[in-house]
């Protein structure tokens, strides 16, 4: 695996934190790639998330690119940690990371063997680059701001956000592909990731166990292997880790079932039932979304919520990964693992499972910020509440969950 490294400054703003830095073109072209997300406009007629390629424009840009006046002030709007296929990359050893220098100057960190970049805006000016007569043009800086572990509804959001004074339909997009208007949408058509995003947007801003606890950030700061604890009030866990652990309650392949239903429009025939037939799908709560019982789907997720934070998130440690993004991806593969064995589980049932967590101690050093460090904890999850068997661990997973105890 080959990186390139980059420096950037880290700006804070309400929707969440995102970097600003140059990449050249070349560069660029190898990382990054671009999604047509699809929608239906007011007239039902299917359309895409970025404007349709036009040759005769892409000349014009490469012709301007050319040029002895070329200037692109404008950041080129990238979402990184995501594959073509819109699945957000768990391997640490492949995502993009970064590293704090000084104050809000970080270091970039950028894997090259992959396209983890969607451009959510300023296709048309890359793509520009395969229209030059002059090569020399790809070593070109372009400025970029990048997003990390921006949800794909966020993704589409923004893009509509941007775009939206310009045209019309843009709103239409920003209806269909993310769930801040989902109200406004007939029931049936809710995506797996529009729900998932809905009910984080509740869980964030109602009277919810993680009401302020949620926001557009990385799953991971600093070095994916080991992450700096500074004292805070407030723990914080991005938006992703929990659309992402909601999600896996019911889609085992979010983008499929959005691909499939989007083939229908939302004031149309578009429906649950149009991803019925993937019956490989065994989310434990893959039922539940298909017959639209969203309500029962939220308290499951509410109520596990509000037991973690009577038990495990009682007390806040600063230190404990029990608070940090490998702690809250633990809880919900706990959650997932209960529903899976006690589908009709609730909050007493919830209570049962949590009994004996308290003997484990998250803050030990023995953990890391990875997967490694979430395996670990979801072991001891699992094993304090009897959902693992012990005849077929290996002696290694016993000592490391073991090792956790008070």
């Amino acid at each position: 695996m080959s990186f390139l490294k980059i420096n950037a400054i880290k700006i804070t703003q309400p929707l969440g934190d995102f970097f600003i830095t140059g990449l050249n073109a070349a560069s660029l072209r190898i990382i990054a790639f671009s999604e047509e997300l699809q929608y239906y406009d007011e007239s039902g007629k299917l359309q895409g998330s970025q404007r349709k390629i036009d040759d005769r424009r892409l000349k014009e840009i490469g012709r301007y690119i050319d040029s002895v006046e070329l200037s692109f002030p404008n950041s080129i709007i990238l979402a990184v940690n995501y594959n073509e296929e819109g699945e957000l990359i768990e391997n640490s050893n492949d995502r993009w990371y970064y590293n704090q220098i000084e104050g809000n100057h970080y270091e970039i960190i950028v894997p090259t063997d992959k396209k983890l970049a969607a451009i959510i805006d300023g296709q048309h000016r890359l793509k520009g680059f395969d229209y030059i007569t002059d090569n020399t043009r790809l070593q070109v800086e372009l400025p970029c701001s990048i997003f990390f572990d921006l949800p794909n509804s966020y993704q589409a959001y923004l893009f509509a956000t941007i775009n939206g004074n310009q045209k019309k339909v843009d709103k239409s997009l920003a209806l269909e592909q993310f769930g801040f208007n989902v109200e406004d949408e007939p029931q049936h058509s809710w995506t797996p990731e529009k729900l998932a995003v809905y009910f984080v947007r509740q869980l964030n801003f109602k009277d919810s166990p993680l009401k302020g606890h949620i926001r557009i950030a990385p799953k991971m700061s600093q070095d994916l292997q080991k992450e700096i604890f500074t004292e805070q009030s407030q723990w914080m866990v991005s938006t992703a880790t929990v659309v992402d652990g909601i999600l896996n309650l019911i889609s085992s392949k979010p983008k499929r079932d959005r691909v499939e239903m989007a083939q229908e429009n939302i004031w149309g025939k578009r429906s649950r039932s149009m991803v019925e037939k993937f019956k490989s799908d065994k989310s434990p709560l893959r039922q539940l979304y298909l017959d639209k019982s969203d309500d029962e789907i939220f308290k499951k997720v509410f109520d596990f919520l509000v037991v973690a934070k009577k038990t495990v998130w009682n007390k806040f440690d600063s230190k404990s990964y029990i608070f940090k993004t490998v702690g809250v991806q633990a809880l919900f593969d706990f959650l997932k693992r209960i529903l899976e064995v006690n589908p009709n589980a609730d909050e007493s049932t919830f209570r049962r499972y949590f009994t004996n967590i308290d003997q484990y101690d998250f803050s030990k050093n023995t953990i890391q910020a990875s997967g490694i460090g979430r395996k670990n904890i979801r072991d001891a999850l699992l094993y304090s509440a009897g959902l693992l068997e012990v005849t077929k661990l290996s002696v290694d997973t016993l000592d490391k969950i073991k090792s956790l105890k008070s």
